[in-house]
């Protein structure tokens, strides 16, 4: 799960950090950025073929690896893509801007948190980076060094930003570093294709609090590998509570997820991370406090309704409660598959003034019935297209928010849907379950 886009508001801190940090690590000298641009086409040319020879290189050397990679990214491809995109996006932002790219890298480190990733993991990803360029150019060894010194930089600053999320994570009241012992106490289907699973420690001790939008990772060893497999789940349950709820959508070729819905009970016991990820309103809440009005939209599709659930919560039922007016729109593929209706739909009849709630189904049952008030089961036939409810968003509010999760091909038609009608890129908030994607394109 990567998050990416986080409001321009609500970074301030983090690019302040990132400047100070990465100039502390940089010493980077003109020659090096010089050799570095020229040197740069050749990776731009190679492609994901040069990511999917560094991987290969890499898991030949340290197979250990494999147990906190996601396998499935990798049948797939979408981690050689995600990890191109990156180290064109950095290169690209340090040559041009002398800054990394502060919303990637930001979402990067705290995923690298969620996996547990050490300074010693680094040193071997440089090692075969370098290995890759050899391999792939055989450049010499000016340009070698000059690359070594970049990633070094990088690396650098990565080391330092994700010790300060790991120390803060361990700090916390409940908190801790590393994986933690839970059991599995609740499983409770919520739809034809999503459950919902209830953690709680082992230990019975408190668990610290997470920002709504954030995630839990979950080790498991899943049925047809050997390897370890970590996943990325959004946390659904009310934040200071004495367990984690996740909801999971079991996709047809999903190694974790259908072990999770398939091999699962009540009483197992599971590694799990403490919450990390930057796709959250902690960003907002102190622009809300000043701003009683700030409107905010919460967009999702499919299982993407999951970080939305805690947003909302925290919206309408947490400590910042308030009037303020949120739009739900959501869609689905028909009722069978719409998770959670009956909860939105009883926070909508709790608040009928602030909240309002409209629904899409591709393909509805023919027992879905369609209606045009708060309370419907659904609202509309086919894709999300937003001219449809365009009358309802904020679009003359520059201090609206736009939050939005779900399939990759539906997220880049929602950025686009939204940006086509004049809302600012520094509104938009998504969260791409999986691998960076460039979703504003």
């Amino acid at each position: 799960m990567a998050s990416v886009g986080l409001a321009t508001r609500a970074m301030r801190g983090t690019r302040h950090f990132q400047r100070r940090v990465w100039h502390q690590h940089r010493g980077l000298t003109q020659k090096t950025l010089d050799i570095v641009k020229d040197t740069l086409p050749l990776v731009a040319e190679a492609g994901t073929g040069f990511t999917s020879h560094f991987y290969q290189r890499m898991f030949a050397a340290h197979p250990e690896l494999l147990n906190t990679f996601n396998l499935a990214n990798q049948s797939q491809g979408r981690q050689q893509k995600a990890l191109f995109s990156a180290v064109a996006a950095s290169a690209v932002s340090v040559l041009e801007n002398g800054t990394l790219p502060v919303e990637l890298m930001e979402g990067v480190n705290q995923k690298h948190c969620a996996l547990n990733v050490t300074e010693a993991q680094y040193n071997v990803v440089g090692e075969h980076i370098l290995g890759t360029i050899t391999d792939k150019f055989n450049p010499g060894q000016e340009v070698l060094d000059a690359w070594a010194e970049l990633y070094g930089a990088l690396a650098g600053y990565c080391n330092k930003r994700e010790e300060e999320l790991y120390k803060e994570a361990e700090s916390k009241p409940g908190g801790w570093r590393g994986m933690r012992k839970f059991t599995l106490a609740e499983k409770t289907t919520r739809s034809s294709v999503i459950t919902e699973f209830t953690f709680r420690p082992v230990d019975g001790k408190p668990i610290s609090s997470y920002s709504p939008g954030q995630y839990t990772t979950i080790w498991t060893y899943p049925k047809g590998t050997d390897k370890r497999q970590p996943r990325h789940y959004s946390l659904i349950s009310e934040t200071g509570s004495d367990h984690y709820t996740i909801a999971v959508k079991k996709e047809s070729q999903g190694l974790v997820s259908s072990f999770l819905h398939d091999r699962t009970a009540v009483g197992d016991e599971f590694d799990l991370s403490p919450p990390f990820g930057n796709f959250s309103v902690a960003g907002a809440q102190a622009l809300w406090t000043k701003d009683a009005d700030a409107p905010v939209v919460l967009l999702s599709a499919g299982v993407g309704i999951t970080p939305m659930l805690s947003m909302l919560g925290t919206l309408k039922n947490g400590a910042q409660a308030s009037e303020r007016p949120v739009l739900w729109l959501h869609a689905a593929e028909n009722g069978r598959q719409h998770a959670f209706r009956d909860y939105i739909v009883g926070l909508a009849r709790a608040h009928p003034d602030d909240l309002t709630r409209r629904v899409w189904y591709n393909n509805p049952n023919s027992d879905d019935v369609m209606g045009s008030d708060n309370k419907a089961p659904f609202h509309f036939n086919g894709m999300m297209d937003l001219t449809q409810v365009k009358d309802m968003l904020p679009l003359e509010k520059e201090n609206a928010l736009y939050y939005f999760c779900g399939p990759i091909p539906w997220m880049k038609s929602i950025a686009q849907q939204l940006t086509q009608m004049g809302v600012q890129r520094s509104a938009l908030n998504f969260e791409v379950f999986g691998p960076n994607e460039d979703i504003l394109g």
